[in-house]
């Protein structure tokens, strides 16, 4: 930590000297010892400038205008030299970076920020009634700008090509002397206001960028390599000078969700930056709307198509993510959520998702938190965590659409594209109707304490043919012999997909599989 001096002291000690003595010490050239960090790196580093006005408080004229001080890794030094009063007070000012043609009064954004933020720092430091010394004269630079920090948990299964900051200020009058940042009152010869492009500080994670303070609503503007523009506003807000505000922020496929917070070192930490309407990530409402043949469900579309057996699915897997909720890609990880492994490799490949969706167990497939002998057999139909309106499928609309059950009881030879010669309903029939079924592969786990794996069983060059899609009735639940739970089973629609048959039939699946989740429209 860099010494303060206390010049408190020195000016004792000058006082109770006699004025008409001359100091044995001469100051020698003007230094000057920084107190603070810039925002690039932990400090200055050596070959930095700063712009020095030195004004004697008794002058007509300043000392010194704009000097330039050049940092050697302890203090800023050039070639100006104390004046020979040496008591003489002085007022002095600074700030960084220099300006060649003079104490800037205004300061514009910074739109290109990608190769760092250092070019849109600015910083700022005064101190009044200043005796010449020859030691350095310690002043804290303070940042007049707010700093802007964007982490990002990548879900998307595309890889973040940019990240830019719409809505900032274009310019802003600043006050070196005073150190201060108020609305910028002179015109520009041109006007941009498209986004500040930040600088990607840890490769795939993180963002930064600098941008004027003030009252501000601004979105956070992501390009992906796939070619999409994800976009999301935030709340209007007072962005202070000095401040830095951290936002997280959330991307799944075509939808991104932010939230602030955190401790801020070497800026004022000034709190968050909320939502569009003030909420949190937790809280941030998941929009839903449909249309004719699909909806927009967290900002994804999904197709749908009304069937033979007279109601309207999804025609496509799920690939929802509750808030708060993290995808796995450890199958042995009870984590509710797991991407998709259907490749040669039987491993987690979030690239798949847009074209198969996630993976869900049952628990979290029924929105809640936990399943029990208890609470297992009271799901049927439930919304869970499908769009309103729309339900998780009931064995009866299982059957009812594929005929074939495992339970010989509950076997619907009315089923809708129910094939009697193949016990089931043909994948390439569901297919023409525009059902097409998607081998998202799934997560195994046959009881409480077995150990989660993916299946990823290939056929023809097809992988991830062994597959489920979630039912919400409930089968029966085991137990150990001890009395603990051991398992619960679900009816589940699953695929056969050899050289000797291709159906789809309802069979049983445990509640700790991963399993696809195609959702069924509430009749009226």
């Amino acid at each position: 930590m860099k010494r303060y001096i206390s010049f408190a002291l020195a000016a004792l000690a000058l006082a109770a000297c006699q004025r008409t003595a001359e100091p044995e010490t001469l100051p020698g050239k003007v230094q000057v010892e920084p107190v603070i960090t810039k925002a690039t790196e932990v400090n200055f580093e050596n070959g930095d400038k700063i712009g020095f006005t030195m004004a004697k408080v008794n002058g007509t004229e300043n000392y010194a205008d704009n000097a330039c001080l050049t940092f050697d890794g302890n203090v800023f030094s050039g070639d100006l030299m104390w004046y020979a009063d040496a008591y003489s007070e002085a007022d002095v000012y600074a700030y960084y970076p220099y300006k060649e043609n003079g104490v800037p009064t205004a300061y514009f954004c910074v739109y290109d920020q990608t190769e760092g933020i250092g070019a849109a720092d600015f910083m700022a430091a005064s101190k009044k009634g200043v005796l010449p010394t020859p030691n350095a004269i310690t002043m804290v630079f303070k940042h007049l700008m707010t700093k802007i920090v964007i982490n990002i948990d990548n879900q998307s299964g595309a890889s973040v090509e940019s990240v830019g900051i719409a809505g900032s200020p274009v310019g802003a009058d600043i006050n070196v002397a005073e150190m201060t940042v108020s609305e910028l009152t002179g015109g520009m010869d041109t006007q941009y206001d498209g986004p500040v492009m930040a600088y990607e500080s840890v490769a795939g994670e993180r963002w930064t960028a600098i941008i004027i303070p003030g009252t501000s609503k601004l979105s956070i503007e992501v390009s992906l390599s796939n070619g999409k523009k994800i976009t999301q506003p935030l709340a209007e807000m007072t962005l202070k000078s000095g401040g830095q505000y951290t936002i997280n922020a959330r991307l799944v496929q075509d939808n991104m969700t932010v939230s602030a917070s955190g401790e801020i070192e070497n800026w004022t930490d000034e709190g968050e930056i909320g939502f569009e309407g003030g909420s949190t990530t937790e809280e941030l409402p998941v929009e839903f709307t449909e249309y004719d043949g699909y909806f927009v469900y967290d900002g994804v579309e999904y197709t749908t198509v009304t069937l033979a057996d007279g109601n309207t699915w999804m025609a496509e897997n799920l690939r929802f993510i509750p808030r708060g909720r993290t995808v796995s890609s450890d199958p042995t990880e009870d984590a509710g959520i797991w991407y998709p492994a259907a490749n040669v490799d039987k491993v987690a490949d979030p690239a798949l998702v847009e074209s198969l969706g996630l993976l869900y167990d049952a628990a979290t497939a029924f929105g809640v938190e936990e399943l029990n002998a208890d609470n297992a057999a009271s799901f049927e139909g439930c919304q869970g965590i499908c769009p309103e309106g729309w339900h998780i499928p009931t064995v009866a609309e299982m059957t009812g659409l594929v005929g074939h059950c495992s339970n010989s009881a509950m076997v619907n030879t009315d089923g809708a594209y129910y094939d009697a010669t193949i016990k089931g309903a043909s994948l390439t029939a569901l297919k023409e109707a525009g059902w097409e079924w998607q081998f998202a592969s799934a997560r195994n786990k046959t009881s409480v304490t077995a150990n989660g794996t993916y299946i990823s069983t290939t056929y023809d060059g097809i992988y991830g043919v062994m597959s489920y899609i979630i039912g919400s009735s409930y089968y029966q639940h085991t137990t150990n012999t001890d009395g603990s739970l051991k398992n619960i089973q679900y009816y589940y629609m699953m695929p056969t997909y050899n050289a000797s048959n291709e159906k789809v039939t309802v069979a049983f699946a445990g509640f700790l599989a991963g399993a696809s989740i195609r959702c069924v429209k509430d009749k009226e």
